[in-house]
């Protein structure tokens, strides 16, 4: 375990301390079951932090990729707005450009530490919920398409002309 590591265990400890503070009853049912499956699977809560840890700094990138999109459009906005088509040419018009928000690099543990196996774990979580989504997709897609009314047969009789008996 390097610095990296520890700095990123600490910091997933620091805010479950939060959480506990902040919000102090559990369910003692649902705790026992936690308990119980923890007992059973005694390496659960190393996997269980590396998959946190993977998944607040997917969410950090999500925030940093929104807030860039979120300036270009309004950049692009403000460009639009502004003066007419030669105002370019005068200095009008243009909207200052912002600098683009850098996403925050993860960070990597040594070979075999905590973080290097982190990203492999929070695949494999993931892969397996795409997975099992992928599969209910497809059965529920089945059973819609079973369940989908025919249509009825158009009725084209006599397509709506009268009757002229002078043809």
């Amino acid at each position: 375990m390097d610095t990296n590591d520890r700095q990123a265990i600490a910091g997933l400890f620091d805010k479950l301390s939060q959480v506990e503070r902040q919000m102090p009853d559990r369910d003692p049912e649902a705790e026992r079951f936690i308990g119980d499956a923890i007992a059973r699977q005694p390496g659960a809560p190393y996997y269980m932090a590396q998959t946190v840890v993977v998944q607040e700094h997917a969410l950090n990138a999500a925030q940093t990729r929104i807030e860039q999109l979120e300036a270009e459009l309004t950049d692009a906005r403000s460009a639009n707005q502004g003066g007419g088509f030669l105002s370019g040419l005068f200095g009008g018009g243009s909207a200052p450009r912002r600098p683009t928000p850098t996403p925050r690099p993860m960070p990597q543990g040594a070979p075999g530490g905590f973080l290097a196996g982190a990203a492999q774990t929070a695949m494999g979580v993931a892969g397996g919920m795409l997975l099992a989504n992928a599969v209910v997709g497809m059965f529920a897609g089945e059973a819609q398409a079973a369940e989908a009314p025919e249509e009825p047969e158009p009725d084209i009789g006599d397509a709506g002309f009268e009757d002229d008996s002078d043809w």
